[in-house]
C-alpha cells in the first residue's frame, strides 16, 4: 500500500515539473516577424541616440504581420503581464505602405508597447498633429515622416525636447 501512494505520488511530482517546465520555455519564446526585425532595430537606434537603451528580450515584446479585422486599424499593442507584450500590423496595411509608412507604424506601436505612451491627439497652431502618437488616421490624413520633420516626431516620440 505504501509504495502504491509513493508511485502516485511520484507520478504527480513528475507530471507537475513536466508541466512547469514546458510553461516556462513556451512562456520565454518571443516570436517577431523577420519583415518587422528591420524596423524594431531601427525603433531602437533612434533610442540610442536619445539615450534610451531598448532590449527586447529583457521587456519581452515580440511582433507580427496579421489580418486586423476591425477597419481603420492599422497596427495594435497587446500587453498582459503573463504574456510578452506584441505588437500587431495589419497585413493589408504592411503590404502596401512605403518605408515611411512602416517606420510611423512601427515607431507608434512600440510608443505603445515599449515607451508606454498613450494617444497625444494634439496640435499646432497650423492646426498639424504634433506626435506620431497621434489616436486615428482621420485625425492626421496626410501624416508623413519625411526627412524635414522626423528629427522632430522622434524627440517627441522619445520625448528628448
Amino acid at each position: 500500500m505504501k509504495s502504491g501512494i509513493t508511485l502516485r505520488l511520484l507520478f504527480v511530482l513528475s507530471l507537475a515539473f513536466v508541466v512547469i517546465a514546458i510553461s516556462c520555455s513556451e512562456e520565454d519564446i518571443l516570436e517577431t516577424d523577420a519583415e518587422l526585425i528591420p524596423y524594431f532595430e531601427i525603433f531602437a537606434e533612434e533610442a540610442a541616440i536619445r539615450g534610451i537603451v531598448v532590449d527586447y528580450e529583457a521587456e519581452r515584446i515580440e511582433g507580427l504581420i496579421q489580418d486586423i479585422e476591425e477597419s481603420q486599424v492599422l497596427g495594435q499593442c497587446f500587453r498582459n503581464v503573463e504574456r510578452p507584450r506584441k505588437v500587431v500590423i495589419d497585413r493589408e496595411t504592411w503590404e502596401e505602405a512605403n518605408e515611411a509608412k512602416r517606420q510611423f507604424l512601427i515607431f507608434h506601436e512600440l510608443g505603445h508597447c515599449f515607451l508606454e505612451r498613450g494617444h497625444l491627439d494634439a496640435r499646432d497652431e497650423d492646426n498639424n498633429c504634433v506626435s506620431i502618437m497621434h489616436s486615428t488616421t482621420q485625425l492626421c490624413p496626410d501624416f508623413e515622416l519625411t526627412d524635414e520633420n522626423r528629427e522632430f516626431f522622434l524627440d517627441e516620440l522619445f520625448d528628448t525636447q
